[in-house]
């Protein structure tokens, strides 16, 4: 690879050609040499505000100031040496300054405009197609992975997505909220495979989502109509196509319902919720403080027998993948996906969720840290030391102080 593919590849500005270099030294040689061709004639040095030319030539195009200021003081010293021979001090304080300001305003403009269109220049077409990819990825995803508001009701929200390949910036995890007349519920997914099929799949299983979360009364049957919803759209996709479809989602439901200060958990082949209640100062409790912080019970949430995932539960028994149990005032609910927790080490080991969560949780006065997102992306990066083998989503849900002043709910539902 030549040197300048290489500079494009690191990013960096490419080196000025070498004819352009030829042509400043010339220039400066010609220079010079007429001004010393000058001495002879009767007007003595009249050619000297010339030396301020190889100057401006090197600022055109240079990526930093170095060369004009180079070329500059060059001609400075040029014009110090040929200062005696000049006839009249009016002509050396001009050849001075013309230097001088030529070489300040190149070495300005080359900051100033240089490094961009340079860096405009050196754009290859592979570079702008992937910018363009990447653009479009970006907008794909603010599309299909719509901002989570801070606050739902009661209850404070929070979200951290990664995705496995940075220009991608989107993938198969998928997540949203949607408030009813039967609770907040959400959902927390990981479709099947990579690329553009599991974003398709992720947003059809989305769009679902978003419209039976209002109907029907129960989450398994808003699982059953998730599921029935993505055999058909495969089903169909199958018909067309001669390579055979695998794909499934995993996905959790969660409801929480502020006014019995409750949650249910259904749970669809995907890693279960962890639960995180609020610390307490009692020894009494089993959970010992450490420097002043208190580290609050940690619990995974697993249901007695998790459905098949979406798309396979006619496969399997659903009968025992729901649970309900209470959700006190100032608890959390960590829904997430296996990008996280199968997050590896360069030692090949997966990221410890629920032992990290108990250390990173923790605060001096009882409660669960208002930062405990950002702690847990920033150790979670730290832990792998290098990009992510797979998409990663955490969504964190903080019950209040207090339950009370239930919102008035929507829409009408469907009977159970």
């Amino acid at each position: 690879m030549s040197r300048s593919l290489r500079a494009q590849a690191a990013g960096t500005p490419a080196p000025m050609p070498g004819w352009w270099l030829a042509v400043c030294g010339t220039a400066a040689i010609v220079v010079v040499a007429a001004a010393a061709l000058s001495f002879p004639g009767q007007g003595g040095l009249v050619l000297g505000p010339l030396l301020a030319i190889p100057a401006a030539l090197a600022g055109i195009g240079a990526p930093t100031p170095r060369r004009p200021l180079a070329y500059g003081t060059v001609m400075l010293l040029t014009a110090a040496v040929l200062a005696p021979f000049a006839r009249g001090s009016l002509l050396w304080i001009a050849t001075t300054v013309s230097v001088v300001v030529v070489a300040a305003v190149s070495a300005i403009g080359a900051v100033l405009s240089g490094p961009g269109k340079q860096k405009l220049a050196n754009v290859t077409p592979a570079a702008e197609k992937l910018a363009n990819v990447t653009s479009v990825a970006e907008a794909v995803r603010r599309a299909l992975l719509r901002p989570l508001p801070r606050r739902v009701g009661p209850l404070e929200l929070g979200v951290v997505y990664l995705a496995a390949a940075a220009e991608a910036r989107v993938g198969g995890d998928l997540y949203e909220v949607a408030r009813t007349q039967f609770g907040i519920r959400l959902i927390v997914g990981d479709a099947r495979g990579k690329g553009l099929d599991a974003v398709e799949i992720a947003a059809d299983v989305l769009g679902v989502f978003r419209e039976v979360a209002h109907e029907v009364y129960t989450l398994a049957e808003v699982a059953r109509r998730l599921d029935a919803s993505l055999a058909r759209r495969l089903d169909a996709g199958q018909a067309h196509s001669s390579r055979p479809h695998e794909e499934f989602v995993t996905a959790v439901l969660a409801e929480i319902d502020p006014c019995a200060g409750s949650l249910t958990v259904y749970n669809c082949g995907h890693p279960p919720p962890i639960l995180l209640s609020r610390g307490m100062r009692d020894s009494r409790n089993g959970h010992g403080s450490r420097n002043g912080q208190v580290a609050p019970p940690v619990t995974t949430v697993d249901v007695p027998s998790p459905a098949p995932p979406l798309r396979l539960l006619s496969l399997g028994d659903c009968s025992g993948a729901g649970r309900t149990l209470g959700l006190r005032p100032g608890d959390a609910l960590l829904l997430y996906t296996d990008g996280v927790t199968e997050a590896r080490n360069p030692r090949r080991r997966c990221y410890p969720l629920a032992g990290r969560l108990t250390e990173l949780a923790g605060t001096s006065t009882g409660g669960i840290r208002p930062d405990l997102l950002e702690r847990l992306r920033d150790d979670l990066l730290r832990h792998v030391g290098a990009p992510l083998d797979d998409d990663a989503a955490l969504v964190l849900i903080r019950a209040p102080a207090v339950w009370g002043d239930p919102a008035p709910q929507p829409a009408q539902a469907t009977a159970p």
